[in-house]
């Protein structure tokens, strides 16, 4: 499932998954290192990797 990076705040990133248009909380330690907003991830078996 494809996402985007909308916000950053704090230790949590806001990422919007496309197929849903729905909004989750996700903790940065989750992501992977040097993301920021505007990126794409890609979330596939429990993992997050940056597209």
């Amino acid at each position: 499932m494809l996402c985007t990076i909308i916000d950053i705040r704090g230790d949590y990133a806001f990422v919007r998954y496309e197929e849903t248009g729905i909004v989750s909380e996700v903790a940065i330690a989750l992501l992977p290192f040097g993301v920021d907003v505007g990126d794409k991830l890609k979330f596939e078996d429990f993992e997050f990797t940056q597209v």
